[in-house]
């Protein structure tokens, strides 16, 4: 078999055996499985309801396994740095990556595979010479999430995108606490920190990116739509400092549909937002700007391309690229 079709079969195989969950959430969803619908606040939600065990030790490939005590809880990280970082005196860009429902922070090592090797050597500084970036990859919260107008995910590891107050948002909390360990190591360029996140970690990417507008240069979402419309308790998009944002998209997706983030990308227009708005096709490369929402759109079809990510040049060339522009002044 030839090189680059040995690829594409293994990506494929890889994608479905990463739908098994999905497929597991999608039936329960079917049978009523969602949870009571909650009382709804001027800041959406009240908290997850979370279950048992709350979180879980990752494996953290070639990287540090970073962790503290929050209110009984052991909350955990990855944190990857560049092979050459601490031979020089630079100081690194970091990426904070947000997992999406039902994974964790190793899916970097496996679904975004492609991201991890672009942090070995990529040119993300703005300092000539520079290779390489820091990823920060902290973990969710295995709870219940709320039912929305959409697809339903069950219970499983989230990050809560529906309380939106940052004051008490735990998830937000756990985050802050990683950024600033990582950064207490001396390593990250304070001007260089970005968050990425897919799926539910993509509306949260923008969340945070939004409440830690001062410390957040740039948000990369892929997978993601309008956190401050999710239901079953939309809120208003609040004010303040517009964080550059890139939205990569696929033409049919089950769970961030292709009408939902045209949606997302005319709000974002319309207010003049820094934005940069990729679309992809079945294999994750780049599609024409032009491109339409795909007219059938079956369900194994859009939770495939959910799943799968966009290709390594995809992510160079668009996100990264889009980074590397956006750094804080």
């Amino acid at each position: 078999m030839p090189k680059h079709r040995l690829v594409q079969a293994t990506a494929f195989i890889r994608a479905l055996i990463s739908l098994i969950p999905f497929a597991f959430v999608t039936a329960a969803s079917a049978t009523g499985a969602a949870i009571a619908q909650p009382t709804c606040s001027a800041t959406g939600t009240p908290p997850l309801e979370t279950v048992e065990p709350v979180t879980e030790r990752p494996a953290c490939t070639d990287g540090q396994v970073l962790s503290f005590d929050q209110s009984g809880v052991t909350r955990y990280a990855c944190l990857n740095l560049p092979p050459h970082a601490g031979s020089s005196a630079s100081r690194w860009p970091m990426i904070v990556y947000l997992h999406g429902s039902m994974t964790n922070p190793d899916s970097l090592y496996r679904d975004g595979r492609a991201l991890f090797e672009l942090s070995h050597d990529y040119p993300l500084s703005t300092h000539a010479g520079d290779k390489g970036f820091i990823l920060l990859a902290p973990e969710g919260r295995r709870a219940k999430a709320w039912a929305s107008d959409g697809p339903h995910t069950g219970t499983g590891f989230h990050w809560d995108e529906w309380q939106r107050d940052p004051t008490k948002n735990l998830d937000v909390q756990a985050i802050d606490r990683f950024v600033d360990q990582a950064i207490a190591t001396g390593l990250v360029d304070a001007k260089q920190i970005y968050v990425f996140g897919w799926s539910n970690g993509a509306d949260m990417a923008v969340l945070y990116g939004t409440w830690r507008a001062e410390r957040i240069a740039a948000v990369g979402q892929y997978a993601g739509t309008d956190p401050w419309q999710r239901t079953p308790c939309p809120v208003a998009m609040p004010s303040g400092r517009q964080v550059p944002l890139t939205l990569l998209r696929n033409m049919c997706d089950a769970l961030a549909t292709c009408s939902e983030t045209s949606s997302w990308s005319n709000t974002l227009e319309q207010k003049n937002w820094p934005f940069r708005r990729v679309n992809l096709d079945w294999s994750g490369k780049q599609a024409a700007s032009n491109a339409q929402c795909a007219q059938s759109c079956g369900k194994v079809h859009g939770l495939y391309e959910h799943i799968r990510w966009p290709q390594k040049e995809v992510l160079a060339s668009q996100m990264l690229e889009f980074f590397k522009a956006h750094p804080l002044p």
